[in-house]
């Protein structure tokens, strides 16, 4: 799962999600299975990221490798802070609402792939 997001540029819990969803959880239940499997999804790519680039040239200053420390100091508190906020958009919206915001951000990212793909 982590393999597949990291080439679509997406986190691997939406691939949870949809799987989950796929097999009849409540879509609540599934986001919120999938929030936990994060750390176990980004923290080894994040190493694997680190190890590729170690020695590429070019990157900008303040990189580890393929990793941008700036990037991470600002995403993951922005991440941790947002986290009880969509728990309430969640919970706070009806099933059918959650599930059609889910299906409509799966769809653009499967057409961003695909523009990627042909440009």
């Amino acid at each position: 799962m982590g393999v597949v997001s990291t080439l679509m540029s997406i986190g691997g819990g939406v691939f949870i999600t949809a799987l989950m969803t796929f097999y009849g959880r409540p879509i609540q239940h599934a986001v919120a299975t999938s929030s936990g499997f994060g750390p176990l999804i980004s923290i080894p790519g994040a190493l694997g990221f680190v190890w590729a680039g170690w020695h590429a040239a070019g990157l900008p200053p303040g990189s580890l490798g393929y990793v941008s420390l700036l990037g991470a100091l600002i995403i993951i508190p922005t991440s941790v802070g947002a986290a009880p906020l969509g728990v309430r958009i969640a919970h706070g919206i009806s099933r059918r609402k959650l599930e059609l915001a889910f299906a409509t951000f799966l769809l653009l990212v499967g057409v961003r792939f695909l523009v990627s793909l042909t440009s």
